[in-house]
């Protein structure tokens, strides 16, 4: 569960399961966004990027993360190169003259993904030798 926006714009994200991730206006107390893929999956994370306005999920099968817009709903990308289900993921703070976003990602194969996600790049992998199950920027 994410809060996202502010003020008039406060939402709230949730990723579940039964393969969606719902945002939920807080004002009105009511869905206004299902994001799914295009393939039945199980969401076990989800992250939004400081903006907001990008919102990615980690699935435990097949182990890929899925991004989407949240203002138009339309999946963005898929990122590949864990082995095993994502556990956790975190984007890093908003960085004042920079459009550079990263997103760390942990997984139950014992890695830690460093990824470039306006740019669909693994920039570093990090050993950890056992499952990953928190990241925070």
């Amino acid at each position: 569960v994410k809060f996202v926006g502010q003020g008039q714009g406060l939402a709230l994200v949730s990723s579940s399961l039964d393969g969606t991730v719902r945002a939920h206006d807080m004002l009105r107390y009511k869905n206004f966004r299902t994001l799914t893929t295009p393939t039945p999956v199980q969401f076990t994370c989800l992250a939004a990027d400081p903006s907001g306005e990008v919102i990615c999920a980690g699935a435990m099968d097949p182990f890929n993360i899925y991004i989407w817009s949240l203002q138009t709903g339309r999946l963005l990308d898929v990122l590949a190169g864990h082995e095993g289900p994502i556990a956790c993921l975190d984007f890093s703070p908003a960085t004042t003259g920079t459009s550079s976003s990263y997103l760390a990602s942990g997984s139950w194969d014992g890695t830690l993904k460093i990824w470039e996600v306006y740019k669909n790049s693994c920039i570093e992998t990090m050993e950890h030798g056992c499952d990953v199950l928190a990241v925070a920027f």
